[in-house]
């Protein structure tokens, strides 16, 4: 491979997809970003829809690919948790993608009691809520089989691009496999258990995605691969968006931190085997070989400064402006809890609401501000603690997604912590660690290629 080589990375986030070339040395060379939506058409949705979110990875992988100079060592993809798609006979889709973020699966969970979820838990490395697939089926196959309607292959947003982009058929990989609730992270199979609950108590009735390796090569159809101006570059399969952001910001030793607050947030490490024994309900994912990413996930990150900017838009030039005052400004005796969009860690309650408490007429739009930031911010602390509890002290946090833009928050975040928060040297993480998941596989395909 050439020493000048780049190294892209696909990151399709839930609302947006960026494409960046990274040197081998880790420094970003050029990116690409693009919007889709996520759409709530109903209380308690969140779907979007797959095909819209291929064209908008079609066009900025061929925009940039045209852009480069430089030769090109490969393609890592990182993609959103928890997603269910499925795909008929055919391999097209047959309704949207039921994202991470939907609640409606709530329906089920008195399903499982306390002793279920915690062997599931165990197994699986998934805790169970609505967030998970093996939820989300089990209230489709029950309470919603019109949705079910035509699918014969269970799919989420990797496995319908890599179908559509290869001619490897369904498959996905260990890390976004690990995150159904339905992996045996022992054996790395399909847990029998879990697949009887997704299916109501009877076998799913779904054609199963095969399971590989986040580097494993695939095989580019030609006809995609000259559309794409991407015929000879090789695509690896890559991971799930969390996890690859562990790797691309260096968090493989203990006591070092990845902390990302985008429209989500989550804290996590990376650690060999299973956690310390603990009572929180901390997910537990397959990274690669022995290594696995442990944590916990919010729904009320960045998303929620987006929803109160809106309301006070007429007190800021731009959401930028409302964070930096917020962050500055003094406490008040305002207090905010952040679970706008329900919540994953640290109660794992998909039906909790917001609450805005001690509201007075000499409050200003700043000091409304301010208590959302700090119940945002407190809330991922929490998160933290639990973390630290399963596995050790933080010596470190890593920061990195869009509140890092602020240079105030990441100070409040320290201060509210207590511990050494720095902003990760990589800007993109998530495309950084799938561009990582190109040199490990590429590595490995020349340790192969000369012991034969």
């Amino acid at each position: 491979m050439p020493p000048d080589a780049l190294y892209l990375g696909l990151d399709l986030g839930t609302t947006s997809a960026k494409i960046c070339a990274f040197t081998k040395e880790g420094t970003l060379i050029d990116e690409r970003s693009g919007d889709y939506p996520l759409r709530h058409p109903s209380p308690g949705a969140a779907v979007q829809d797959a095909r819209t979110i291929l064209d908008v990875a079609e066009s900025l992988l061929t925009d940039l690919v045209a852009s480069l100079t430089r030769p090109v060592a490969g393609l890592g993809i990182s993609c959103p948790m928890h997603g269910v798609l499925l795909l008929d006979a055919r391999g097209e889709p047959t309704g949207p993608i039921v994202t991470w973020a939907d609640v409606r699966p709530q329906q089920v969970m008195g399903d499982f009691s306390p002793l279920l979820r915690s062997r599931l838990l165990k197994r699986t490395g998934t805790p169970v809520h609505p967030m998970s697939p093996l939820v989300k089926l089990r209230w489709m196959t029950l309470h919603q089989p019109e949705l079910l309607k035509g699918g014969v292959y269970l799919a989420d947003l990797k496995s319908f691009l890599v179908d559509q982009w290869t001619t490897n058929g369904p498959v996905l990989d260990e890390q976004l496999a690990s995150a159904t609730g339905m992996l045996d992270l022992d054996t790395r199979t399909w847990d029998e258990e879990a697949l009887r609950l997704a299916g109501g108590d009877e076998p799913l009735e779904l054609k199963l995605p095969r399971v590989v390796p986040g580097d494993t090569r695939l095989q580019w159809r030609p006809d995609v691969g000259k559309r794409l101006g991407v015929t000879d570059i090789p695509l690896i399969i890559g991971g799930s968006d969390g996890c690859l952001a562990n790797l691309g910001s260096g968090i493989t030793e203990p006591g070092r931190v990845s902390l990302t607050i985008g429209t989500s947030g989550a804290v996590r490490v990376t650690h060999r085997g299973r956690p310390a024994a603990t009572d929180h309900q901390l997910f537990n994912y397959l990274l690669y070989d022995d290594l696995r990413v442990l944590g916990g996930a919010s729904n009320n990150g960045g998303k929620v400064l987006e929803w109160t900017y809106e309301l006070l838009r007429g007190h800021f030039a731009d959401i930028g402006e409302m964070v930096e005052a917020a962050a500055k400004a003094e406490d008040c005796d305002l207090s905010f809890e952040p679970f706008l969009f329900g919540e994953r860690a640290p109660i794992w309650d998909a039906l909790a609401t917001a609450s805005l408490r001690g509201l007075r007429g000499h409050h200003t739009a700043t000091d409304i501000a301010r208590a959302v930031l700090l119940g945002v911010t407190d809330n991922i602390v929490e998160i933290l603690r639990q973390v630290e509890e399963a596995s050790c002290p933080a010596e470190v946090i890593y920061a990195s997604g869009g509140f890092t833009r602020a240079d105030a928050w990441v100070k409040l975040l320290a201060e509210r912590s207590g511990r050494r928060v720095e902003v990760a040297g990589t800007p993109q993480a998530s495309a950084y660690g799938a561009a990582l998941m190109v040199r490990r596989a590429l590595s490995k395909q020349v340790e192969s290629e000369w012991w034969e």
